[in-house]
Formats: C-alpha cells, structure tokens, sequence
C-alpha cells in the first residue's frame, strides 16, 4: 500500500511538472504563430496590399483606429486603407512586438508595442510613428486566426511640438529633485 502511494505521488509529480512545460511550450507556439502572422500583415501593408489581409480579419472586425471614428467590418477596414492609400498615405518600414499575449482555447488578445515609419503627401520627410496596440483574435470554423477587434493609437499625436532638448525637471509632491536658480546652472 505505502509503495502504490509513493508511486501515485511521483506519478502526479511527472505529470504536473510535463502539463506545466507543455503549457509554457504552447504559450510560445502561440508567440511564434502571433510574431509570424504579425510579420506577414506589415509586408502587406507596407507593400499596399490592404485586401490581402482579409485572410487575417473575421468579416464583421471592428476597428478602433487613432485619430479616426470606429470602423465596423472589413469592407469599411479595406475601403478607408485604400483610400489613404489612393490619398499618397504609404507605411515604408514597421514593426509589431508582442508585449502580452492572453490565449485561451478560441481566443487571444495580443497586446504589444508598434513602431512605423510614413510617408505622407506634402511632407518632407517621412514620419516615424511609435504607439501600442491591442488585437483580439477568434478561431474560426476551420481553425483560422482572424482578428476580430483592434486598437492602436500613438505614444505622442502627431500635431505635438517637436522636442527640442531635455527639460527641467519640475518639483512635484514627495519628490526628491529640487530646481537650481537660473544662474547656479551656469
């Protein structure tokens, strides 16, 4: 009896410590399936290839765009890109990084950082934009990833001043760092 108890100890042991490592591996599978799935749609967005995406969006997604009022189904998605597109809007260079990524059995939300270099009519130069964004992901019937709502939106809008160098610090309440009279900087 004692020997059979050992023996369903060190068995619930084995497979608690393989469900853990499986569980951890597929969390990475997901990462990787994510990374690559992000991978793939800013090649298309970069190359203008906005309807190509229908592969990675459900048909009623909705999209909560900076700047912009929502966006319900894909049609509007695709119809508003190609119209900044045919406006001269074009992404040159991007990248999206997976900061969370929240699976379940059907679903997933991937929350991450962005970075994308634009290019826009009228300006000089192109434009790098950096931010955060938010996908939520569904199963579908054949057990494809489509996105079925996502939110972005920039770390600074676009119509803040440039930064011209590093300011002062400002004494706030609790704080440690006290401001120097003009002429003791010099």
């Amino acid at each position: 009896m004692r020997r059979l108890f050992f023996s369903l100890i060190s068995l619930s042991l084995i497979l608690l410590a393989t469900t853990g490592t499986y569980a951890q591996s597929a969390k990475q599978d997901m990462k990787s399936l994510v990374k690559t799935m992000n991978q793939e749609m800013m090649e298309l967005v970069k190359a203008g290839r906005y309807e190509a995406l229908a592969k990675y969006y459900d048909a009623e997604a909705i999209s909560l765009p900076n700047y912009r009022a929502m966006e319900q189904g894909f049609k509007l998605i695709l119809n508003n890109n190609n119209g900044r597109k045919n406006g001269g809007y074009k992404v040159l260079d991007g990248q999206k990084t997976t900061v969370e990524l929240f699976v379940g059995a059907d679903m997933m939300v991937d929350i991450g950082s962005y970075t994308l270099t634009m290019d826009f009519p009228g300006l000089p130069q192109p434009k790098v934009d950096n931010g955060k964004y938010m996908n939520v992901w569904r199963k579908d019937a054949e057990g494809n990833w489509r996105i079925i709502a996502e939110t972005w939106n920039a770390d600074k809008s676009p119509n803040a001043p440039a930064e011209r160098g590093q300011t002062k610090p400002s004494q706030t309440p609790g704080s440690s760092i006290q401001a120097k009279p003009a002429e003791q900087n010099k």
